[in-house]
C-alpha cells in the first residue's frame, strides 16, 4: 500500500473498522514509514483530546501538525500555492480560523461529538466465530481489530481510567492473569484481559456501553447473573456474558456455568451496583 492508500484508511485503522489483513498490512507500513505513523499519533491526539471532553488544554504537538497538513494540501495549487508559501500569517490566519470554528462548532453542540463516540459499535464477531477452532488465535484477532495493545495493569487502568473496573492478578476459582491490552472502541478506550487456569482460558472485556454489539450470526439473550442483569451470547460451550453499568459493561467470556460467575464479576467490576435493567437494549439510557 502507498503513502496516500495508507492515510486514507489510517482513520478507519484507529477506530478498528479495517479488517485483521488490512490491519495487518497498515502496521506494516507504519513500521517502515516515519511519516505516516507521525500522520496515526496525530489522530490518536486529537481523538484522544476529543474524548476526554471538557476545555482541555491544546496538545503542543497540534499545531505544527496543523501547519504541517496545511503544507502539504496547498501542494499543486500552483500560484496558490507560492502565496501560501510566501505569507506565514495568512497560513497561520487560515489555521486558526479553522481551529476556531471548529472548536466553537464543538462548544456549541453543533458537531455531536460525545454523541457520535458513545454510539460507537464494538465488534465480538471475529471472537464469537474463532471460539470453535482456537480461542487463543479468536482472541488475538479480536485485540488487533480494535487496535490493542499490550500493557500492563497500571497503565490500563489510568488509560481507561473513565470505566469502572478492576484487574485482578488472580480471580476466584484460580483463574491466573496472563496478559492485559488497551484498546480502541471507536474514539473510546477499553481494556481486555486473558486469564488461564491450567490450560482453561478466561477473558474479561471493558468497554463503554455501546448502542450496537456486533455478535455477527450469533444471537444475545437477556441473563441474570447474581444480583445483576444483563445479556449472554452462548457458542458451542462458551459464554459471553455482559453486565453494564452507566460507564462500563463488563464482557466475561468462558466455560463455566453460569452459578460460578457471580464471584468473577464481583472481582472484575468490585464497584458495579445491582443492576435490574437491560442497558443494552435501552439506548435511552445512553448519553
Amino acid at each position: 500500500m502507498t503513502c496516500d492508500g495508507i492515510r486514507e484508511r489510517l482513520g478507519a485503522y484507529l477506530d478498528g473498522e479495517v479488517s485483521s489483513e488490512e490491519g495487518a498490512r497498515v502496521r506494516e507500513h507504519l513500521g517502515a514509514c516515519t511519516a505516516c505513523s507521525a500522520e496515526l499519533e496525530d489522530l490518536r491526539l486529537l481523538a484522544n483530546g476529543l474524548v476526554a471532553g471538557g476545555r482541555a488544554a491544546v496538545p503542543q504537538e497540534l499545531w505544527p501538525s496543523i501547519e504541517n497538513r496545511l503544507d502539504r494540501n496547498a501542494a499543486g495549487f500552483g500560484s496558490v500555492r507560492r502565496l501560501w508559501a510566501r505569507s506565514p500569517f495568512a497560513r497561520r490566519f487560515a489555521a486558526a480560523a479553522l481551529f476556531a470554528l471548529a472548536v466553537g462548532a464543538i462548544g456549541f453542540g453543533l458537531f455531536p461529538w460525545d454523541r457520535a463516540a458513545s454510539a460507537t459499535e464494538i465488534d465480538f464477531s471475529v471472537l464469537l466465530d474463532g471460539l470453535s477452532f482456537d480461542v487463543d488465535a479468536a482472541f488475538t484477532q479480536f485485540v488487533e481489530q480494535h487496535s490493542g495493545e499490550e500493557s500492563s495493569i497500571e497503565q490500563a487502568m489510568q488509560f481507561a481510567s473513565a470505566l469502572n473496573f478492576a484487574i485482578p492478578p488472580e480471580l476466584p476459582g484460580g483463574f491466573r492473569l496472563k496478559a492485559v491490552f488497551i484498546l480502541r472502541i471507536g474514539a473510546q478506550p477499553g481494556v481486555a484481559t486473558r486469564y488461564d487456569r491450567e490450560g482453561e482460558f478466561l477473558a474479561a472485556i471493558f468497554h463503554p456501553p455501546v448502542r450496537k454489539e456486533d455478535f455477527g450470526s450469533h444471537k444475545d439473550y437477556e441473563c441474570v447473573v447474581g444480583q445483576h442483569r444483563g445479556h449472554a451470547v452462548s457458542v458451542r460451550g462458551w459464554t459471553m456474558v455482559h453486565v453494564t453499568d452507566p460507564t462500563t459493561c463488563h464482557c466475561v467470556l468462558s466455560q463455566l456455568e453460569q452459578s460460578e460467575l457471580p464471584p468473577i464479576l464481583r472481582a472484575v467490576a468490585p464497584d458495579l451496583a445491582q443492576t435490574t435493567t437491560h442497558e443494552h437494549e435501552d439506548d435511552s439510557s445512553l448519553p
